[in-house]
């Protein structure tokens, strides 16, 4: 579920074809009301969230530990790694979220490919990610098969996206198809999804991501 978060990147330094990085982390280590909100939607989107085993997608070290933090003190088992994190602790962090002991693993520059923890019911993507290779690495974390685990609870939190932002990429790696074929399965509610696959966007969303389609793509074929 793709969900409007309130945050304002329209203004954020674009580079190479990417936000800043820095200046990410820094608007959202500084904003609380996008955490209780993280907080409040997962309360009500996982059904069983004590038992939840989630990865959780950041865009710097500093976020990473920044979550782990809050999601800490807001009573939740949480921790952060990163690609400086000690092969022992990495190892150690996956078997305590394996083993239900974590909750919440948050990740930056990790776990983009090569991992596999069948266990992972959750996942949360907690930055604007512009490579549609880098969204269904971290996306397909969360979709190994295991026993026990009926579904995979994908939650997307999104704000005002700068101009040069495309969210096309990632629907197009999802569903192909043309610039007219993603307005019309985005009005519709996403019809022509496989049987038992759910891809909802609230209201604020829907409208950001059909104005930015129509405003990156009018030069692809449609």
């Amino acid at each position: 579920m793709r969900l409007h978060d309130g945050t304002d990147l329209s203004q954020i330094e674009w580079r190479l074809n990417s936000y800043a990085s820095e200046a990410l982390s820094n608007l959202y280590t500084a904003d609380d009301a996008r955490l209780r909100l993280i907080l409040r939607e997962l309360a009500d989107k996982v059904t069983n969230l004590e038992a939840m085993r989630a990865l959780g997608f950041c865009v710097s070290v500093e976020h990473a530990r920044w979550m782990a933090r809050k999601f800490v003190a807001a009573g939740l088992r949480a921790a952060a790694l990163d690609a400086s994190s000690p092969r022992d602790e990495r190892a150690g962090q996956i078997r305590r979220l394996r083993s239900g002991e974590l909750q919440i693993l948050f990740a930056v520059d990790l776990f983009n490919e090569g991992l596999d923890i069948p266990e992972i019911d959750t996942v949360l993507f907690l930055r604007p990610t512009e490579s549609h290779l880098v969204f269904l690495q971290q996306l397909g974390r969360g979709l190994r098969l295991c026993p026990g685990r009926s579904c995979l609870t994908v939650l997307d939190f999104i704000g005002q996206a700068h101009r040069n932002f495309r969210f096309d990429v990632r629907y197009r790696a999802l569903l192909g198809g043309t610039r007219d074929q993603l307005e019309q399965q985005i009005n519709e509610g996403f019809p022509f999804l496989p049987a038992g696959c759910s891809l909802q966007l609230d209201r604020v969303s829907s409208q950001r991501v059909l104005a930015n389609l129509r405003e990156s793509l009018p030069s692809l074929s449609r």
